[in-house]
């Protein structure tokens, strides 16, 4: 966790290390070079070798790298059995030694090897080099910070924070960011001096020099398979991967929604549970499935997924939630992520681990199914704008900014069909427009920001020579994938010590599916057209066919603007110095306005600027 010039300190260190205790509460470690120049920590949440043979950091028998790690390689197996017959020599039944073994073997190209999630941390000994790697989808996290001669990180913000000689800062680029995605985007974070390390990158840091290099990217549109050929590859895709996936040595389950994703995720482990096989190294007897309800209708699934888990023949649990309950956690859920981070689904999400971890260490679930396969709301939305309208006109434009100056409000209808794509596909998203961030942030700040894009991150991604759909798809496997729905669903789960697996992301599957063509995986921009008819024999036509309603809490119910305002008046009076430099004056009267999701940020910022400006 610490690479210093100036000595690394062992009480600092075991700080730095405990705030992660949640993420590991079954073992800890500590490891410091001779020299004291380097130090690596570890908090074990035991998987795969319950044993002492397991513990982090580990070194190989020469004392030639030291390593820790975060995440599951799923194909350990394979790696250990190519690597013995290279030479080496294994002491546990760990993938973690595997992954050392790798590195010793194949230098750095040893990450090309690997599939599965991780966040590495290796420390060559005799080149004193230090390699922090984030795997290909971004599905672990990993945090650092230059401290003059030295690099500090961590798998949270809270443990580089923790070792006292970063700076606190605050970003207002970061928080205006903030407003327009509901998370801070990679590589940046609230905190001025703390970055993110990007998913598919390997940083080195030798000799006080720090070098980024990206060693894989998503491939779209170059297999020519055709729809029939494509149906039976990815049947297979996802049968191996979700069998890769249930590998343990402890309790296993499942998050169950009743939707495609997570039926067939579910559907085909409970198979596995159910045969038994003895090339099946499984965690207990069952397979145990779990679900979160709301207490307002339209928004809860839980009636489909009980459903489902009754045809599955899994051991089910459900948890409704209410609007009470969610509130009784804002502490606890604005804790989990050190920065703001408004997914609603967060709320569900956290009831939800806490709901599984009673009875399982690990889970698998259906994240990353829309991105792999075409299938939010927003792609045909966005299409839809894409048709002539007469908004789109010179007089269109003009009419609706008539309609605006005589009422004081645009028509969202009118607004959106004029905007630009990447703007559009912004505003579809749930960004607060610029206009309604001015009305936020205090003049000074808002006369700061006024030239900055609001669409920056997304426009980076962007790609022109993809066809419609690809392009959205691209963008939110580099974007909304790794630093919202992965994000959520790391915090969530490690907060309880629960390993949260996602075998739709299996690296492999993804390369294969975004690989073909738009007419066989989206044909006629159909959603999930590919999955759905290559899994269409597995599910029941309700599952396969019913609307998709996301995972989303009701946050116009729970949230209102009575609530809001309530908040901005606790932090006005709390924090009067704060909230002059950060918010607008008027702030009230607008709050107001701003409803559903892009209320839901509002509050969220309310509440992290209260407890850590």
């Amino acid at each position: 966790m610490v690479l210093s010039a100036g000595g690394v300190d062992c009480a600092v260190l075991t700080q730095m290390r405990d705030t992660l205790s949640h993420r590991g509460p079954d073992d800890a470690g500590l490891w410091i070079s001779p020299d004291g120049g380097a130090g690596l920590a570890h908090r074990r949440l035991s998987i795969l070798d319950l044993s002492e043979k397991g513990r982090q950091p580990m070194a190989d028998d020469l004392g030639r790298a030291v390593i820790v790690y975060n995440g599951e390689v799923y194909n350990f197996a394979d790696l250990r059995r190519e690597l013995q017959a290279g030479g080496a020599v294994f002491h546990s039944d760990t993938d973690t030694e595997v992954v050392l073994q790798a590195y010793l073997a194949w230098g750095e190209t040893f990450v090309d090897h690997l599939e599965g999630m991780f966040a590495i941390a290796l420390w060559d000994v005799p080149n004193r080099k230090l390699l922090l790697v984030r795997d290909r989808l971004g599905i672990k996290p990993l945090f650092y910070a230059l401290d003059g001669g030295g690099i500090i990180f961590g798998s949270e913000i809270r443990a580089v924070l923790a070792s006292e000689c970063i700076s606190r800062d605050l970003s207002p680029e970061a928080a205006w960011d903030f407003f327009s995605y509901g998370y801070v985007p990679t590589p940046a974070t609230i905190y001025r001096k703390v970055f993110k390390l990007p998913p598919a990158t390997m940083l080195r840091y030798q000799a006080g020099e720090v070098e980024l290099a990206n060693y894989w990217a998503p491939q779209f549109e170059c297999l020519g398979d055709s729809p029939e050929t494509a149906a039976g590859k990815l049947r297979e895709h996802i049968d191996r991967a979700v069998e890769d996936y249930l590998v343990a040595d402890v309790p296993t389950g499942a998050y169950l929604s009743g939707g495609v994703d997570s039926s067939i995720v579910t559907q085909r482990a409970a198979a596995i549970f159910r045969e038994q096989a003895s090339t099946h190294r499984l965690g207990g007897a069952n397979l145990h499935t779990f679900t979160i309800g709301f207490d307002v209708e339209e928004h809860s699934e839980a009636p489909q997924a009980r459903a489902a888990a009754e045809r599955f023949g899994t051991e089910h649990t459900e948890l409704i939630v209410s609007r009470e309950m969610a509130h009784e956690h804002d502490e606890t859920i604005l804790d989990l992520f050190d920065e703001p981070f408004a997914a609603s689904s967060t709320i569900p999400m956290t009831f939800l681990a806490a709901l599984a971890r009673r009875k399982a260490t690990v889970a698998l679930c259906g994240e990353g199914g829309d991105e792999t396969f075409g299938g939010y709301s927003w792609y045909r939305s966005w299409l839809e704008f894409q048709k002539p309208s007469f908004w789109k006109s010179p007089f269109g434009k003009s009419a609706c900014k008539m309609f605006e100056t005589l009422f004081g409000r645009r028509k969202k209808k009118w607004r959106l069909a004029a905007l630009e794509s990447v703007e559009l596909y912004a505003q579809l998203m749930g960004a607060v427009t610029g206009q309604d961030k001015r009305r936020i942030f205090s003049a000074e700040l808002a006369e700061h920001m006024q030239h900055r894009d609001n669409a920056a991150y997304f426009r980076q991604h962007w790609r022109d020579d993809l066809p419609p759909m690809a392009r959205m798809q691209y963008v939110d496997l580099c974007t909304f994938l790794p630093d919202l729905n992965l994000t959520r669903a790391d915090r969530t789960s490690m907060r309880v010590g629960l390993e949260l697996r996602v075998p739709l992301l299996n690296h492999r599957l993804v390369e294969y599916v975004i690989g073909l063509q738009q007419s066989v995986r989206n044909g006629g921009d159909e959603l999930k057209g590919l999955f759905k008819r290559t899994v269409e024999d597995r599910l029941p036509e309700d599952i396969r066919t019913r609307k998709k309603k996301g995972f989303s809490a009701p946050v116009k119910q729970w949230f209102t603007p009575a609530d809001l305002r309530k908040l901005l008046a606790d932090v006005r009076a709390e924090k009067p110095d704060l909230a002059r430099a950060w918010l607008a004056g008027d702030l009230e009267k607008h709050a107001a306005v701003l409803t559903g999701s892009r209320g839901y940020k509002l509050w969220v910022f309310l509440q992290w600027l209260r407890k850590n400006g």
